[in-house]
């Protein structure tokens, strides 16, 4: 009999595999679906249908459709700060680098929607009636700001002492756009918009900024 610290055969590995891949199919579909309708409107069934998984497998992997919610908010929340990281690598002069981050911001909405309309559709729809959801979103939304307060350091080169607000405007002004972009995709003019973003930062940063050196305030 084979110890337990030996690696598996190929034939012991295979149920495992099919169980990640299971699960991977499973997130997916709860994440594009609750997105799409909201929490409330989607059925354990409707996910286990565009996942092709049998509803046994979602219990397991999940234990509840409320567990399921959980890891899919989570993959929103780590889709959005991966995005928002690999948008501010450090090439380029500190403008550069803000105009990187800020576009990033934008491709967000016009790529990948369903990543804040998930968290923006679960806030509204579940952040009164479950705790735990709410406290969740709570988490979630301030790893956001940490990542977006690593964003602006990064682009600035500049370390400022309020730059948790400053993330929490960038962060409602995102979804503020996100919001207006949903409810009226074909007049949006993300181009504009973003522009008078950008203008916004730059004056509330180069505000910062100049509060933080000596003998400028």
């Amino acid at each position: 009999m084979p110890r337990r610290d030996e690696p598996r055969s190929p034939r012991a590995r295979a149920p495992l595999a099919r169980g990640t891949a299971t699960r991977e199919r499973l997130l997916e579909a709860a994440y594009l679906l609750f997105a799409e309708k909201g929490y409330a409107a989607t059925s354990t069934a409707q996910i286990c249908r565009r996942a092709g998984a049998v509803k046994t497998a979602l219990y397991w992997h999940f234990d509840s459709k409320e567990g399921l919610l959980a890891a899919a908010l989570e993959h929103a929340a780590l889709q959005q700060i991966e995005e928002i990281q690999k948008s501010t690598y450090l090439e380029g002069d500190p403008l550069s680098r803000l105009d990187r981050f800020l576009t990033g911001l934008r491709e967000l909405v016009e790529e990948r929607p369903e990543m804040m309309r998930l968290l923006l559709s679960v806030a509204l729809e579940r952040g009164e009636a479950s705790a735990e959801t709410r406290e969740m979103l709570r988490r979630l939304f301030r790893q956001i700001r940490q990542a977006i307060v690593q964003g602006i350091e990064d682009a600035t080169g500049a370390s400022l002492p309020e730059a948790d607000w400053l993330a929490q405007l960038i962060l409602s002004l995102q979804e503020g756009v996100m919001l207006r972009h949903l409810v009226d995709p074909g007049q949006t003019d993300l181009s504009r918009l973003y522009e008078q973003m950008r203008v916004t930062i730059l004056l509330v940063i180069g505000h910062h900024i100049q509060r933080a050196i000596p003998g400028e305030r």
